[in-house]
């Protein structure tokens, strides 16, 4: 069961995903698979990272933003970066001011972020970052699409509505992960933990008709803020 509204996927008119996450790991973490899936349908894609990534990883050994153009090269996706300071970003109007020109650019169908949910366990920047999207989209006349993607902190408060099957897109999304050498030493960014992450939610759901129940299936969950039709 794939819970994405089939007008999404109009193939009469182009349609924009703009993700704006902190750090340069943050999209293929939460949303890459979703990412392949609408570039596979024609869609355009923009990958916003507000900071560099300078404070994940000694930058004399790694070029965390070299893993990042690798990961969006990958399903043909622009990138840009922000000049926002790695585990400094705050909720400023330089912040709002900046992703508000972005979707004036992109003009997107769809805005992906953070979910941070219970901030007192997220990282700064996520909570930063998500807070000037919301606002930036709710400000933005066309009303487009907003969804808050799984982040890493197991955050209780985490009650998807949305759901994508992106079991055909999985392996794009973990070589994408894999991309990110710089980071492979965290728990969350190892395989068989992005294994068990994208098919947990499978339980949620009945197998298609005549569908090998033995079959992994591969899912991502969001939580959608705003959908206008």
């Amino acid at each position: 069961m794939d819970h994405m509204s089939p007008s999404l996927f109009s193939p009469d008119v182009q349609r924009t995903a703009l993700t704006v996450f902190a750090h340069p790991d943050d999209a293929e973490i939460s949303c890459f698979g979703l990412l392949s899936k609408l570039r596979r349908e024609g869609w355009r894609i923009a990958m916003v990272v507000v900071t560099r990534g300078e404070n994940g990883a000694d930058v004399a050994s790694w070029d965390r933003m070299n893993e990042a153009r690798r990961a969006a090269e990958s399903i043909g996706a622009e990138l840009i970066f922000g000049d926002f300071s790695d585990g400094f970003v705050t909720v400023s109007g330089d912040l709002v001011h900046w992703i508000e020109g972005l979707m004036q650019e992109w003009r997107p169908d769809i805005v992906l972020t953070h979910f941070t949910g219970d901030n007192r366990t997220s990282h700064q920047d996520h909570v930063a970052v998500e807070a000037a999207v919301q606002i930036a989209v709710r400000r933005a006349p066309w009303r487009p699409t907003l969804l808050l993607g799984e982040g890493i902190d197991h955050d209780m408060t985490f009650r998807p509505n949305w759901f994508v099957d992106i079991t055909e897109d999985y392996e794009t999304k973990a070589a994408a992960i894999a991309m990110h050498e710089s980071q492979s030493h965290k728990y969350y960014m190892r395989r068989e933990h992005v294994d068990v992450r994208s098919r947990r939610w499978d339980i949620n759901f009945s197998r298609p008709s005549g569908a090998a129940e033995y079959l992994p299936r591969y899912w991502e969950a969001y939580f959608l803020v705003q959908h206008a039709m």
